[in-house]
């Protein structure tokens, strides 16, 4: 026969383990709404140490879960240079990215950068296309987020954060100080980038669909 066990002890024991239950529920419920956040398959990049940049940053990062059609009006300062982008994402990680006349296409393993004036493709991405307007074919997110981290580590002050509406969409913005002037990136819930306004670079975007445009991968 087992031996009882003083009632004091039998408190303590319970005391313990309610303690424990409540301290593992509370975990969890700081897991879900603090650093934690669901990520839809995209876990972001270290942090900045500065809230109103990753904000910002993150969304960049996780702009490869999105499907969309951004247009853009983009001001390349050296020289005074005005263009016209297009980016579209479709599922399976298909992109098209139109600069002026020039189109870059990410479709299923393929990839070619494409002349729409004489029809012709190459049959691979051929950045250089559009190096006179200063724009990649990463230009409307990974090349925003790159630029991005680098402005973090320079800056001369503080960051401010705030909430505009580019194209018809709401966007998430950040001011960031560095020397000779504040570099200002806003992006869209989906990641794409709402608006660049730098020393070299002014991207606006135009006009915005959930939908990606399949015309845009016509080559």
């Amino acid at each position: 026969m087992a031996t009882p066990q003083p009632t004091g002890t039998r408190h303590v024991r319970h005391l313990v383990r309610s303690t424990l239950v409540v301290l593992a529920l509370a975990a969890t419920a700081t897991g879900c709404f603090t650093g934690e956040r669901p990520t839809f398959g995209c876990a972001p990049g270290e942090s900045t140490g500065r809230t109103e940049i990753d904000e910002v940053l993150n969304r960049f990062e996780c702009v490869a879960t999105s499907t969309f059609t951004a247009d853009y009006a983009v001001l390349t300062r050296l020289g005074d240079i005005d263009s016209a982008a297009k980016v579209v994402q479709a599922s399976s990680g298909r992109r098209s990215i139109t600069i002026n006349d020039v189109r870059y296409v990410y479709d299923n393993g393929r990839t070619l950068t494409c002349d729409l004036v004489s029809d012709t493709c190459e049959a691979i991405i051929n950045e250089a296309r559009t190096s006179d307007v200063l724009l990649t074919s990463e230009f409307y997110a990974q090349s925003m987020a790159s630029r991005l981290r680098v402005d973090a580590e320079r800056r001369i002050g503080d960051p401010v954060a705030s909430e505009v509406e580019l194209g018809g969409q709401p966007a998430l913005c950040v001011a960031v100080p560095v020397t000779g002037g504040t570099k200002t990136y806003c992006a869209l819930e989906s990641g794409a980038l709402a608006l660049f306004d730098g020393s070299d670079l002014l991207i606006e975007l135009t006009a915005y669909s959930s939908t990606p445009n399949e015309a845009a991968f016509d080559t």
